[in-house]
Parts: structure tokens; sequence; C-alpha cells
């Protein structure tokens, strides 16, 4: 197979279809969700405001694209870590809406420039990715470990949100939540990094390897080092938390 081969039309329409229907989510039905549940929402300052939205767009892409892969991983066989290029359509598919997402994010950040550094270098190197595995058509099941990351996410967009809205660190449901996402940050995005990482390793002693291009190094070796290194930071603060909580301590992060 040719290193590039190019971008199917069908990628292209769940492409442009996923960033129209992510930036609705943020521009209407996040604030017209969250007016009905909290009066809190509209005595946010602006930057909070799309800080919340940008969160409700997360949320629903990650449980989606996670959700999916997770489903992809466990009932199709022809994805495997031993294959460099080959075509995996349900794995394209879920890239797509992945690729959608974090374009999504880098239009808001453009237009709002309200997120942090991690947040920018996060979203660059997803969006990459996504590009690139739709593009050469490669290493579906690298690109399928990543995407199994995010079914972390709605509980960590859910702790944000609920931080943001001060509900108060000491309820049952504030702990409950904090609980479920050291849980799920460990179960799914550590897991499937680790999965990740030991199958890159083992295929960089074949020779399959050594004939990928340098976006493609760029998209896999780049990516799982920038992901590891993120995910790891936030896994200690996720840890200090929870040491926090365990101390009593009436707030913490």
């Amino acid at each position: 197979m040719p290193a590039m081969v190019g971008i199917d039309p069908t990628y292209w329409v769940t492409f442009f279809i996923t960033i129209v229907v992510c930036l609705s989510i943020f521009k209407f039905a996040s604030p017209w969700l969250l007016r009905r549940i909290t009066k809190k929402y509209d005595s946010l300052s602006f930057t909070k405001r799309v800080e919340v939205d940008e969160i409700m767009m997360a949320f629903a892409h990650s449980l989606v694209v996670g959700t999916a892969s997770w489903y992809i991983y466990f009932t199709q066989d022809d994805v495997k870590p031993t294959l460099t290029r080959y075509n995996s359509p349900h794995v394209m598919f879920v890239d797509s809406i992945f690729f959608g997402f974090s374009v999504s994010d880098l239009i808001l950040l453009v237009v709002y420039r309200t997120f942090g550094l991690p947040f920018v270098v996060h979203h660059l190197m997803a969006a990459f990715n996504g590009y690139v595995v739709l593009a050469y058509r490669s290493m579906p099941y690298y690109c399928l470990t990543g995407m199994m990351m995010e079914l972390s996410g709605p509980c960590v967009n859910t702790r944000f949100l609920m931080k943001v809205l001060d509900v108060d660190q000491t309820s049952s449901l504030y702990v409950a939540n904090s609980v479920a996402m050291l849980a799920s940050f460990i179960g799914f995005r550590m897991t499937a990094n680790a999965m990740n990482m030991y199958n890159l390793a083992w295929l960089a002693t074949t020779g399959d390897f050594y004939l990928l291009t340098w976006a493609e190094y760029g998209c896999f070796v780049g990516g799982a080092a920038v992901f590891t290194v993120l995910n790891c930071v936030w896994l200690s603060k996720m840890i200090k938390g929870a040491a926090k909580l365990l101390r009593g301590d009436k707030k913490y992060d």
C-alpha cells in the first residue's frame, strides 16, 4: 500500500459533520441545558462560560468515542498491533469523529484563546494524529488504543463542571465522582496507554516499523510520548487530590 492513500470522502463527511455537531453543542446545547440545571451558569465570567461549554462538548465526545473504541477493541478481530498499514473501516470512522472534535477544539482555541498550554499541546497532537491515521490508513490498533483513553473523560469533565459550579467538595456526589474519576483514569486511560506503549515497543523490533514515514513516526512515537507525559502529570495530580481527600481536607484538587 502507498504511504499516503488520501482520506475517503465518507470520512471527510463524518469529520465535517462532527465539527458542526461539536460547535453546536458548545454554542447552543450546553448553554441551554446548563441554564435549566443551575442558575450559577449566568453568573460565571465569560472565560468560565467558554470553559464550561467546551467541557460539555468534550463530555459528549469522550463518551461517544471512548465507548465506541472499547466496543471495537472487544468485537473486531482484524485490529492487530502487529500490522502497520491496512484499512479498518470501524477504526477510521471513529477516528474521523475524533479528528473532527480535535479540530473543533482548535477552532475554539483560535477564537477565544482561553485555554492553557496542556490543552493546546494535547489537541494539536490529537488533530495531527487524527489526520495521519486517515490519510495513511496507518496502524489502526495504535489509533484505537489512543481513542480508548477517551472513556476516562466523562468523570474528569463532570468533576470540572461541579468545581466551577461550586458543588460542595465534601458532598457524597463530589467525592463519588472523584473516586470514579481516578478509577476510570487508571482503568481506561492508563491501561490503554500501557497497551499502546508495550505493543509499540514490540513493533519497533520488526522490519515493518522502519518502513513508516516521518509523519507516521511523529504521529505514533511522538504522540505516544506526549500523551504518556501528560497522562502521568494528570495522574500525579489526581493522586495528590486523593491523598488530601483521605486526610480529610475540605478542599482538594
